[in-house]
């Protein structure tokens, strides 16, 4: 029997996130994080600023206005529980303060293209979730072309960023590839990745998956986004049998469930 893929919570410190998570008071984000520990997350992942289609950006002091007054205390409820904490973030200045108070990793989605971003993380020993997007925010009419499958694109582009980052003096064996789902690439084309992450396991990359409640899955229902749930369970049934590594889910208590009776 196969390891079921570990369980990454969303907690997203922000006004604008597509779907729910949308918390920002600290006493309510101490609260989501005490949830999903005890719902079965193995990594919680905090986000300061949303990257969903017409998402106003922010500069790295805004960011950390809305990640500072929380992140201590959830490194300290984490690190308590056994738990990995995860920062999301491109901006570098945001990373390294995040880092400096302790989090374990750096989920930049933009891929560590920037260079300031790379010398932020180099000479920690953090883990770095290094995702494929075409743009952030991302911009619906920007994707991939049809010349070739979408899983194959990415796994291209990975070996090249992977290549980067190893001659930049990072240990690639810290690198977890996330493909993207929704970033950059039409429905068809998240939905191929799904379905063909041999390609990009191949890479010798762990791999995390950000599938859950995405736009992809209006090729199967209209649902609102934070109806998606048996849909999203449905996929991370199918992503478990490929053997991922990690999915970064809403409704981890409902994965965790999911997992007892697998």
């Amino acid at each position: 029997m196969h390891t079921k893929p570990a369980l990454v919570g969303i907690v997203n410190v922000t006004p604008d996130s597509f779907s729910d998570g949308r918390v920002r008071g600290a006493q309510a984000v101490l609260e989501q994080v005490k949830s999903l520990i005890e719902s079965g997350a193995a990594v919680v992942d905090i986000g300061a600023e949303s990257t969903r289609p017409g998402a106003n950006a922010l500069t790295d002091e805004e960011e950390w206005q809305r990640l500072e007054p929380v992140l201590k205390d959830c490194v300290a409820l984490c690190h308590a529980a056994g738990r990995l904490v995860s920062v999301d973030t491109y901006h570098a200045h945001t990373a390294q303060r995040a880092l400096a108070l302790g989090v374990d990793w750096i989920n930049d989605v933009t891929g560590f293209s920037q260079p300031a971003m790379v010398q932020a993380v180099q000479h920690s020993d953090c883990r770095l979730v290094m995702m494929h997007a075409l743009g952030i925010p991302a911009d619906p009419a920007v994707v991939l072309p049809d010349t070739a499958p979408a899983s194959l694109q990415v796994a291209r582009w990975a070996t090249l960023r992977l290549a980067a980052l190893g001659a930049s003096g990072i240990d690639t064996s810290r690198v977890i590839l996330d493909p993207g789902v929704g970033f950059g690439k039409t429905a068809l084309q998240s939905l191929e990745i799904l379905m063909n992450t041999r390609h990009l396991l191949d890479l010798g990359c762990e791999l995390l998956i950000g599938h859950s409640r995405k736009s992809f899955l209006t090729l199967f229902t209209q649902a609102p986004a934070q109806d998606r749930d048996e849909l999203t369970l449905s996929f991370s049934a199918l992503l478990s049998a490929q053997q991922v590594h990690y999915l970064r889910v809403h409704n981890v208590k409902a994965h965790d469930d999911l997992w007892s009776r697998m």
